[in-house]
């Protein structure tokens, strides 16, 4: 299948299927639906109108054939997550895969993109659109405000990686998975659109304040980011100080107080809360209990996870769950 989509505003991606397929509506146009004909596969693509300016679109779909889509985007600034499937995109003769598990960002103005997805898979996607002064709007009073539009002026024309940290991913989790209905519902999913948008503004504000402290250099800031993402990526069996400072070609020193400036925290802090913040993960929505958990993170001992846990969030891990359902 094969798609030439005109987005003339931030809504106009969701509107141009429209053109194409069949859609539901319900609460006065806000929310609307696409469920899939059987020809083209099975599932739905949803759109929620948080307010002028600001939607979002979640996927969840299995496609019978390829699907080309050729979306010409007037202006926009989006924030995607994929769970599962995989997307390549093509935008200004350059090509990038977004797999499941992993986001990106990307702001575009009077520009193509094309996007295929194969078939035979399923495709699990959240999208957030916005046009760029809404995310300023969210600054509006703030100190920041300045270095967000700096920010937001860097990302125009190019399509960046997200990290895929526990708390990005929680966080898209629970837009997909609001159990809000209504005007809360669009109260939830916005305060989640700040939450993230926060989230991925925090590489960047962290090199505009390390790059003021003076005994931390471009390229060992860049190094302390390097050390950041092999600790994610290796969360359940980390490297020691150590190996870590190899690794990233720093001394230890220099690993544990740029560490410490850049991020605001130890190397063995941030290995702890990310380990607690994807066990809470796990135990919320994958269903794992206490001690799968914990193996699951890298604690050998579940009592040794419940003493941590109960330190960061100030109750053990039973109690945590009983008083936060989802």
């Amino acid at each position: 299948m094969e798609q030439i989509i005109r987005s003339n505003n931030i809504h106009g991606y969701f509107d141009g299927l429209s053109d194409y397929l069949t859609v539901n509506e319900t609460e006065q146009g806000r929310e609307q639906q696409i469920v899939l004909p059987p020809l083209l596969g099975m599932g739905s693509i949803s759109r929620l109108k948080i307010r002028q300016g600001i939607e979002v679109v979640i996927t969840d779909m299995t496609l019978e054939e390829d699907w080309n889509q050729y979306i010409h985007e007037d202006r926009v600034f989006e924030i995607n997550y994929c769970f599962s499937g995989s997307v390549d995109c093509y935008f200004k003769g350059n090509r990038s895969s977004t797999q499941g598990q992993s986001g990106n960002m990307y702001a575009i103005e009077d520009s193509e993109i094309h996007l295929f997805k194969r078939s035979k898979q399923r495709y699990q996607f959240l999208e957030i659109r916005l046009l760029p002064e809404q995310v300023l709007r969210y600054f509006e009073y703030a100190d920041d405000h300045r270095k967000v539009e700096k920010w937001l002026k860097s990302q125009s024309g190019q399509i960046s990686p997200l990290n895929n940290f526990v708390t990005l991913k929680r966080a898209a989790y629970e837009m997909v998975h609001s159990t809000y209905m209504g005007a809360l519902k669009r109260l939830h999913m916005e305060s989640k659109i700040m939450e993230i948008v926060l989230l991925v503004l925090e590489k960047y504000m962290g090199e505009q304040r390390s790059t003021a402290a003076y005994f931390i250099k471009k390229t060992d800031v860049e190094r302390l980011y390097a050390a950041k993402q092999i600790i994610q990526d290796r969360l359940e069996n980390p490297l020691t100080l150590k190996q870590l400072a190899r690794a990233t070609e720093l001394n230890e020193l220099k690993l544990k107080k740029g560490f410490k400036e850049l991020f605001g925290m130890t190397v063995f802090e941030y290995i702890r809360d990310l380990r607690l913040e994807k066990g809470l993960f796990l135990m919320q929505y994958e269903q794992l209990n206490i001690g799968e958990a914990a193996a699951a993170v890298g604690y050998s001992n579940p009592s040794n996870f419940s003493a941590a846990f109960y330190k960061k969030y100030g109750c053990k891990p039973g109690h945590y769950m009983r008083s936060n359902p989802v």
